[in-house]
């Protein structure tokens, strides 16, 4: 019992310290290239968004991230991918 009333004070200040450094700790304004890494970032999405409503259907497009293709088709076709993946997966 008496070692658990040595430790108390000792555990207090520890914990009282990990919340003041916790508390006066502030993060940063992002950098200027993060920001601009953004704005790039959202122009190419608007970019894509214009792009995919011009794609006609029964075209094959692909997309750079992640890799994949955007198959605009009817179900039919669909079907016939998928079965032919399937396929190639085995």
């Amino acid at each position: 019992m008496s070692s658990i009333r040595r430790l108390a004070p000792v555990l207090l200040t520890s914990l009282v310290g990990v919340g003041a450094t916790l508390s006066s700790t502030r993060a940063a304004e992002p950098s200027p290239e993060y920001r601009a890494g953004l704005r790039r970032t959202l122009e190419l999405r608007k970019e894509r968004r214009g792009n995919r409503t011009a794609v006609p259907v029964g075209e094959i497009v692909p997309y750079p991230l992640p890799p994949c293709l955007i198959i605009r088709h009817t179900r039919e076709v669909h079907g016939e991918i998928e079965s032919l993946l399937d396929l190639l997966r085995r």
